[in-house]
This record gives C-alpha cells, sequence and structure tokens, in this order.
C-alpha cells in the first residue's frame, strides 16, 4: 500500500490540476518522478492508464508534459481497450497538437503486442488513413496499418493514395512497407516493385522504450510465476490446463512470444461489390475450425489464415498448410513477422535471466519448424548474419549452431564473411568441446547442401525454372560446386588448427573423423561430381593410442577408394570443371594413404619404404629400423591390448608368449579384431593387398592355423 500512495497521488496531481505550471515547480518535478521510476520498475494499472492517457491525449498540459506522461504509459500486464480508443478519438479529432499525435501512435506500435483486444484496433485502425498526408505522422500510420491490415482492407482508393503520395515525396520505406502487404493481397493493384528487407521498412528509434515496456513485462511475470521452475513450465502447465485458454494476450506473450492460432475475425463491416466480394470470397472456413490435415485438404484455398502467421511455428495444421500451398501470401507474412521477432528477440534487447528461457523455445520450435520444411528461411539467415557477429559463443549456442546448419546455399564469399570467420574467431579461442560443437555444425551444414541444397539450385538454374520450396529466395546463380569444395577446404584447415591446438585431443580427432566419413561419401550418397581428400591431419588419427583412430581411419580409406572408382566409372563427371579440385591431384593424394596405411599396418616399413611423397619420409639415420614394428598392426599402442587379450585366448597361461608371434596368424588376429567390433582394418586389408586377398584360405583353413598357435610354445 505504501508503494501504491505515491504513484496514486501523482497521477490524481496531473488528473485534477486545470493548468500547471511549469518553471520552479517542485511538486511537478516530484511528481513526474515518481511516476516515471514507478513505471519502469513495475509499470502502471489499467485504470491508471486510462487516467493518464486521457490527459496527456488531450494535451492541456503542453506537449512537453503530454509527452513525458505518454512515454510513462508502460503497462504492468495489459494495455486497456478503453485507452486505445481513446488515442484513436483523441488523434483523429485533431485535439492535440501534432507533436502529441505522434507520439500517441508511437505508443500504440510500443505497446502492440500487450493491447487487451486486437480487434478494437482492427476496427478503428483505418480511421488514421485521413491523416496519410500529415508528414510528421506518415511513418507512424503506415507502421501501424501494416500490423492491422486484413484482406477487406485493401481498397483501391487507398492503393492510389499511398501511389500519389510517393510520387509526390518519393519513394520512402514506411510508402513501401504498406504497400508490400497491399502487394501481397492483391498483386494486381500495385503494380511497382516492393524490397522484399523488412528492416527497410520500419527503422525505429524507440527500441530503448520497447525494451523497458519488455523489461517490466518480464519481471511481473517472473514475480506472478516465482514459485515454478521457469516460465516454460508455466506454458506446459497452462497448455495442459488448456491451451493457455482465457490468459490474457499479454500474458502469453511474456511466456513465449509465438501468437496463437486464431482467425482473422474478418467479418466485413461494409457494403462490397459483387466484384469485391467474389475476390474476397464469400464464405471463408475460419482457421480455428480446422480441427486436423483431413478437413484442411477438404477446402484448402477456402481457409481465413490467422491474422498472424506467425502462429504457424505452433500449429502443425498450419505448418501443413504452409508446405501444401506455398503460397507467397502466408510465407511472406511469416517472413515479415519472424525477421521483426528474431531480430527483437536476439538484436535489440538485452538478454536478462528471466529472457532466456522464452528465446529458447522460440528457437526450438522455429528449428522444429526448419525441419519440418527440411529448409532453411532466408529472413533467418540474415538475423543469423548479424547475431554472429556479435555472438559471445554462449548465449543460445545450441539453438544457434543448429540454425547454421540449415543455412541456404550462398556464394563462399558471403558464407566466409557472415558463418565461417566469426565461428573460426569462435573456434580458436574457446575449449575442446566447443571447438568439436562448431565442426559437428560445418559437418551437418555440409550435409545439407549436398543432399537438399545442390539439389535445389540445380532444379532452379540455369534455366530459373520454379523450384518445390516453401520460401523462395532468388540470389542469383554462381558456381555452388565451388562453394561446397571451398567449404570443405575451409573446415579441412580449421580441424587441422583445432587438433594442433589441442594435441590431437581424442574427442576432437572423433569430430574430425566423422567430418572426413562424410565428405568421403559425398559422390556416391549424393551424386556430387568429385571426390575431395582431406589433409595430412587425418595420419594424426593412426598415430593415437586409441583404436578408434587407426580403424575409422581404415574405414574412411575404403570410402575414398569406393568414391574415386565411382567418379572414375561416371563418365560426366569427367565433363564437369570445378575450380580449385583437381582430379589427378585427388587419386595421387589417395593412393599415398593407401600405401602408408598398408606399409605401416601390414607390410611393416613405416619408415623404409623408400617413397619420398610419403607422410612418413623422414631422413636416413633419424629412425631405428626396428621403429618399423611399432605401428604394425598387432604392436601398434592403440591395439597392443586387444593382442594380449587375443594371446590370453589362444594360448595356454602359461605358454603366452611376445605379440609379436601374432604376425604369423594376423588373419585370424583380424577375425579378431572383427569380433571386437573393429571390422574396418580387415576391410581395407582385403580391398588393398592383392596378394593378401588372393591367398586367404577358407575358415576351415584359418583356423587350423589358429590351432597351430595355440600349441606353438610361443616366441
Amino acid at each position: 500500500m505504501g508503494q501504491e500512495e505515491p504513484v496514486t497521488d501523482a497521477i490524481d496531481y496531473f488528473v485534477r490540476e486545470e493548468k500547471i505550471k511549469k518553471r520552479g515547480n517542485v511538486q511537478l518535478s516530484l511528481a513526474l518522478k515518481t511516476l516515471e521510476d514507478v513505471s519502469k520498475s513495475k509499470g502502471l494499472s489499467a485504470d491508471d492508464i486510462i487516467a493518464l492517457t486521457d490527459v496527456a491525449a488531450s494535451g492541456r498540459h503542453g506537449d512537453e508534459l503530454s509527452c513525458k506522461l505518454i512515454k510513462c504509459l508502460i503497462p504492468a500486464s495489459v494495455f486497456p481497450d478503453r485507452a486505445v480508443v481513446m488515442v484513436f478519438s483523441y488523434t483523429c479529432a485533431s485535439i492535440a497538437s501534432t507533436k502529441v499525435q505522434a507520439m500517441l501512435l508511437r505508443l500504440l506500435i510500443a505497446v502492440y503486442d500487450y493491447v487487451e483486444k486486437k480487434e478494437t484496433m482492427q476496427k478503428l485502425g483505418y480511421l488514421l488513413f485521413c491523416l496519410i498526408e500529415n508528414s510528421i505522422l506518415t511513418p507512424y500510420i503506415c507502421h501501424l496499418l501494416y500490423n492491422l491490415t486484413r484482406k477487406e482492407d485493401v481498397r483501391l482508393f487507398r492503393v492510389r493514395k499511398l501511389l500519389e503520395l510517393q510520387t509526390r515525396i518519393g519513394i520512402q520505406p514506411y510508402l513501401s512497407g504498406l504497400l508490400s502487404v497491399y502487394k501481397l493481397y492483391f498483386p494486381n493493384l500495385v503494380s511497382i516493385e516492393i524490397p522484399s528487407t523488412r528492416k527497410q521498412f520500419f527503422p525505429s528509434s524507440d527500441k530503448y522504450w520497447y525494451a523497458v515496456i519488455r523489461n517490466v513485462q518480464e519481471r511481473n511475470q517472473a514475480a506472478e510465476t516465482s514459485h515454478m521452475r521457469s516460465s516454460l513450465e508455466l506454458s506446459e502447465k497452462l497448455r495442459a490446463a488448456g491451451g493457455l485458454q482465457g490468459i490474457p494476450p499479454s500474458k502469453r506473450r511474456k511466456i513465449d512470444p509465438i501468437p496463437y492460432v486464431h482467425s482473422s475475425n474478418s467479418t466485413l463491416t461494409v457494403k462490397l461489390s459483387s466484384r469485391l466480394k467474389a475476390m474476397l470470397e464469400e464464405k471463408p472456413i475460419p482457421f480455428v475450425q480446422i480441427p486436423d490435415i483431413d478437413t484442411l485438404l477438404k477446402n484448402p484455398e477456402k481457409v481465413e489464415l490467422p491474422s498472424q502467421m506467425g502462429a504457424a511455428l505452433r500449429s502443425p495444421v498450419l505448418q501443413y498448410l504452409m508446405s501444401y500451398s506455398a503460397d507467397p501470401v502466408m510465407t511472406r507474412r511469416f517472413s515479415f513477422w519472424l525477421q521483426d521477432t528474431l531480430s527483437n528477440e536476439l538484436l535489440d534487447c538485452s538478454h536478462s535471466a528471466a529472457s532466456f528461457p522464452r528465446i529458447e523455445s522460440f528457437l526450438e520450435k522455429l528449428i522444429q519448424f526448419t525441419e519440418f520444411i527440411q529448409e532453411g528461411i532466408p529472413v533467418v539467415d540474415k538475423v543469423l548474419f548479424r547475431y554472429l557477429q556479435i555472438w559471445n559463443g554462449l548465449d543460445f549456442r545450441q539453438q544457434v549452431l543448429r540454425l547454421v546448419t540449415r543455412c541456404r546455399l550462398y556464394p563462399f564469399s558471403v558464407l566466409l564473411e557472415n558463418i565461417l570467420e566469426p565461428l573460426r574467431k569462435l573456434f580458436v579461442r574457446t575449449s575442446v568441446f566447443i571447438k568439436c560443437q562448431i565442426i559437428m555444425c560445418l559437418t551437418q551444414l555440409l550435409r545439407n547442401y549436398a543432399a537438399v541444397e545442390i539439389p535445389r539450385y540445380n532444379l532452379k538454374y540455369p534455366d530459373s525454372k520454379p523450384c518445390v520450396s516453401v520460401f523462395e529466395d532468388d540470389i542469383g546463380m554462381f558456381d555452388a560446386l565451388s562453394t561446397v569444395i571451398k567449404l570443405i577446404q575451409y573446415v579441412d584447415r580449421l580441424v587441422s588448427v583445432g587438433l594442433s591446438l589441442d594435441n590431437n585431443h581424442s574427442l576432437l580427432l572423433h569430430f574430425t573423423l566423422t567430418f572426413n566419413e562424410m565428405v568421403s561419401v559425398m559422390h556416391t550418397q549424393y551424386g556430387l561430381p568429385f571426390v575431395y581428400l582431406p589433409s595430412r591431419h587425418v595420419i594424426r588419427a593412426l598415430l593415437t593410442d586409441n583404436a578408434m583412430g587407426p580403424a575409422r581411419v581404415c574405414g574412411v580409406i575404403n570410402s575414398y577408394k569406393k568414391n574415386c572408382q565411382k567418379l572414375k566409372e561416371d563418365s560426366v563427371s569427367s565433363e564437369i570443371d570445378i575450380p580449385a579440385y583437381c582430379k589427378k591431384e585427388t587419386i595421387h593424394s589417395l593412393n599415398v594413404l593407401i600405401l602408408d596405411l598398408c606399409d605401416t599396418l601390414w607390410r611393416r616399413r613405416a619408415f623404409t619404404h623408400g617413397r619420398i611423397d610419403s607422410h612418413f619420409n623422414f631422413e636416413d639415420g633419424l629412425l631405428d629400423i626396428e621403429a618399423n614394428d611399432c605401428l604394425s598392426l598387432y604392436l601398434h599402442q592403440a591395439f597392443l591390448p586387444f593382442s594380449l587379450l587375443f594371446l590370453k585366448e589362444t594360448q595356454p597361461k602359461e605358454r603366452i608368449g611376445h605379440p609379436k608371434g601374432i604376425k604369423e596368424v594376423r588373419d585370424t588376429f583380424m577375425e579378431f579384431l572383427e569380433r571386437e567390433n573393429i571390422s574396418e582394418v580387415k576391410e581395407f586389408i582385403l580391398n588393398t593387398i592383392t596378394r593378401y586377398r588372393n591367398s586367404t584360405g577358407t575358415h576351415q583353413q584359418t583356423a587350423e592355423i589358429s590351432t597351430r598357435y595355440r600349441n606353438s610354445t610361443g616366441t
């Protein structure tokens, strides 16, 4: 009660006084200071907002004081419907000055998401169109009408008025923004070209005001739900109890920025011509009346879309409608909402502890949507490009990296500047765990390019054919295969740096080999006309003390060998010229890797092979000749535990000898490794050592050799 009395007295002071002295008025300063502090800390109640709106909108205390009072109209929960009516009444009647009118419109834009009933704003919104020629009010009127416009609001005389105004004052972003909505509904009425970037339409100077309103809402919600673990738990409980029905929209917004599905409630309030009725469809089906997909597919063209297309992130049925029809009106409206919301959540506000669960939930739903439609969203890429430049690598890391994996295909220069370089800067200064996440992200991005983006690009270009895509984004022709090749080269160099920085860490080595495994099958699995071999860092895995390393290296080389053979058989691939790729050099590098593995694991000539191009090329005398054996299959530090286990199983306890004795029964030892789920080595030897492949006996012969070895005394 003690906190409510000062703000009540302050509001009564402004309401009661007919004329307030400005200069040297201590009571005015104290009342205004109290009002500002309370509104910024916990917001104002609905009754207080209504009382102050009447005072401020009338302008009876002067423009400067009225604008300060309007800035204090921060709702604690919802912005009352009656205050909205007052704002429209005072603005359209031109009772207040133009400066106060502009502040009132800015207020409606700032609290738009927290208005108690949007239907009132939709019914009264186009009363503002009579003021469209006021140069000061036009940007705010266009912004507000941009949010409120429905299909039946698009009238030919309004389009003509905007085009006439644009001809007189020149092309303005706010006029283009409102015309873009008109063009979405009726392309035949607006023939001019409209820029597609939402940020160009309505640049705002009230970001601090928006942030204050959002912080007040979040603090109040946190206080209301302090008995719960997070606002997400509240969302789930309310959803289970009835889908958040009956909860004020402002509280829903604080819990989750994604709107709920409801029809646009577009009941016609004016008499229309028969022609316009036919254009608008006389009996649309509100989307809220669509219970399932079967009902949707019966009359998809008659479905009345919800007033907020952002509800698609929450409604599976609406997602099916978007992917089924690929209607540009739906996708553009969704893109406008998504870019605005995503920018506000990630870029235009400071993240508080209370906001993290809400933003994470929003990003998770966005990721689920992109997985459903199996493609990236262009506006998400644009926001990510900006966010990665200022990202600290900690906030929402899992969600951000998953969104990066669905990034669209761009020229490599665009990809390098906006995604790869920010990730590289993060990569070199973070822990090995985050390095692994980044490598996995880039591996998934490469898979997305190979499996989804390259086929979509090839369908569209060079003939500019319509492509099966929910979100179309024409970025022009470029060498798509070169982008993929350069991306592989970039990641290949990046993992080399990472392995050097972290001393060949086993976890990072695992993700490096995962990347190489994916690259090795790009021709056979995805049909790309090239095979790119990794740099020398792959040989590092051969020197680890973990059997996973050399075994997976053998598997990777096996996969590369199969792909190169398939590529050689494919006559079409030889006709494709890809910059930064040399087929002969690839085959030569593969042969070097195969020979090095054979000399190391099988022939026991790791350092005495006599080849200049080997990865193990050392000057004579630097290594003892006995070092050749240390990397052989049965003496390798990674396979020694298996060698000892093999000896224990095949030799009596008193006759267990040195692992060198396994040299005589290497084929049996490889079967033992296969039993231990290390089958890549045997497959590699069978596919590369011709003499071994031709001389390998039957299972019965192998058993006889094993029996003789069991009966031997060892070495």
